[in-house]
């Protein structure tokens, strides 16, 4: 007979699984905050006071042996902790979203009062999302590093254009200088004619009577 019972595991009500674990109505009942939501509690824990006796009950008949009574055990302890839990989510008071936005300004006024944070306002309002304070003080934080990001960016791009449009200037100023050096020196091999001479003003000739001389020794000018 002993070894039939433990065989056969009895049935035994494990309370309203369907009624606690489910997030679903679990986040309707605390948005409704009503009393019909309310009295859930009290059925609750009338449910699992019946299924704890119950089970005593099975254990000192010795219908259920340790390994059981231990597991059905720790199923009504959770149980317990999940209705616990859901009295504390009752008690909480639901706040709609003016009323989080209201205290939110309240301690950093006119932080949406901005071309593109205004944006974001407009969209949590307009959402229906289920925000309270600490939650738009979280978005408010998120707002803010994108926008530092964006001026890093910014920064690091003016840097690199800067840097770009440097070495453009230096490759100029080094190319206008190497033809300058080439202009130069091609002047200097280039010989003059009597016609071109006869032609300069005496602020030329001045400036080209050396070299004008030099090639007159060489008899290059004809």
């Amino acid at each position: 007979m002993e070894e039939q019972r433990n065989m056969e595991e009895p049935v035994l009500e494990v309370p309203f699984n369907e009624n606690i674990s489910s997030p679903a109505e679990n986040q309707q009942a605390q948005n409704n905050n009503t009393v019909q939501n309310s009295s859930i509690i009290p059925q609750l824990e009338r449910r699992l006071a019946r299924d704890a006796a119950t089970l005593q009950n099975l254990i000192q008949s010795g219908t259920l042996n340790k390994q059981q009574g231990q597991y059905y055990m720790s199923q009504l302890a959770k149980k317990s902790f999940e209705i616990e839990r859901l009295k504390h989510d009752f008690a909480r008071p639901a706040q709609n979203f003016s009323g989080a936005f209201d205290e939110f300004n309240s301690e950093k006024p006119n932080f949406f009062n901005i071309d593109g944070r205004s944006d974001v306002l407009n969209y949590l309002k307009n959402s229906n999302v289920n925000v309270d304070k600490d939650e738009i003080t979280r978005i408010s934080q998120m707002v803010e590093k994108l926008e530092n990001c964006a001026v890093q960016r910014y920064l690091r791009k003016q840097a690199h254009e800067k840097a770009l449009n440097d070495e453009n200037e230096a490759a100029k100023r080094k190319l206008t200088a190497n033809a300058q050096n080439s202009s130069s020196a091609g002047n200097k091999n280039r010989a003059f004619t009597r016609e071109q001479i006869g032609r300069m003003s005496g602020a030329e000739f001045t400036k080209n009577e050396n070299l004008i001389m030099e090639q007159l020794r060489k008899g290059l000018i004809h």
